[in-house]
């Protein structure tokens, strides 16, 4: 798995965020956030098999495969760091953070799924990744994260059908095990107009954690990140001042104290 430095703040930043795509994305899409998220946080695009800089390899289709990659890519970390996904990437991210609890490696701080029903609630759409390419393109329309180009070239149509159709295999088919919780604080971003997921869904990712869960909610649909950019950047700079000054005064009292979710600002 590929961990794509976005921003660095130096060799004296302490806090890293690593962000994961959405099904289709690259690391690439979070190439602004730099300009967006204090400096002193080490920003890292996590970039899959087959997407982005790694065009050439063969796609995963399996969030469980993706996790494992994301975890032994980061085990060993220990530097405070959060990690990030959108939609997919929210997936990915939430198993990635069990894989590390499995192993008894360090956790992130705090876990910010984005644009995803909790993991273990029925699907609020029928699958599409098999569906007949018209219908298949009509709900990518839909969505609105594919460039309008894409669309009218049949070149760019035929490469990236393919990826699309196996991370959309990924997220139908993934169905978590029953285990324990984790023990990691969740922050659970959704858009307001998005039809895909309710706030009641959004809601349910507390089943997921012993600690806090925390819902935000934004102007926008399935990508509110891209329809309310600087909004999102503010919350997550609260969230991740939030979990990283946790961090430290759990540190200097030997406690596990829960994430704080304060108001946003």
């Amino acid at each position: 798995m590929s961990l794509l430095p976005l921003r660095q703040g130096g060799t004296h930043a302490r806090k890293r965020l690593y962000c994961l795509p959405y099904a289709g994305g690259s690391a690439g899409i979070y190439r602004s956030w730099p300009e967006l998220v204090s400096p002193d946080i080490n920003i890292w695009g996590v970039e899959y098999p087959g997407h982005g800089s790694r065009i050439g390899e063969s796609l995963v289709d399996c969030v469980e495969k993706l996790a494992d990659s994301v975890a032994n890519a980061i085990a060993a970390e220990r530097t405070p760091y959060v990690l990030f996904g959108h939609s997919m990437g929210s997936l990915v991210a939430f198993e990635t953070c069990h894989r590390l609890a499995t192993y008894n490696a360090g956790t992130p701080e705090l876990l910010v799924v984005s644009g995803h029903r909790a993991p273990r609630l029925p699907p609020s759409t029928p699958s599409l990744h098999a569906a007949p390419d018209a219908e298949f393109i009509a709900h990518l329309r839909e969505l609105g994260a594919t460039p309008p180009e894409v669309f009218g070239s049949s070149e760019l149509l035929e490469l990236m059908l393919p990826i699309l159709r196996s991370d959309f295999r990924a997220c139908e088919t993934y169905a978590p095990p029953a285990r324990s919780p984790l023990h990691i604080p969740i922050a659970v971003y959704g858009g307001l107009a998005d039809k895909d997921t309710s706030c009641d869904s959004l809601r349910a990712w507390k089943h997921e954690t012993t600690r806090d869960c925390v819902v935000r909610m934004f102007s926008g649909g399935h990508f509110f990140l891209r329809d309310s950019a600087s909004r999102v950047a503010a919350v997550l700079e609260h969230d991740l001042a939030n979990a990283f000054t946790s961090h430290r005064a759990d540190r200097a009292s030997g406690d596990t104290k829960a994430f704080s979710p304060n108001r946003t600002p």
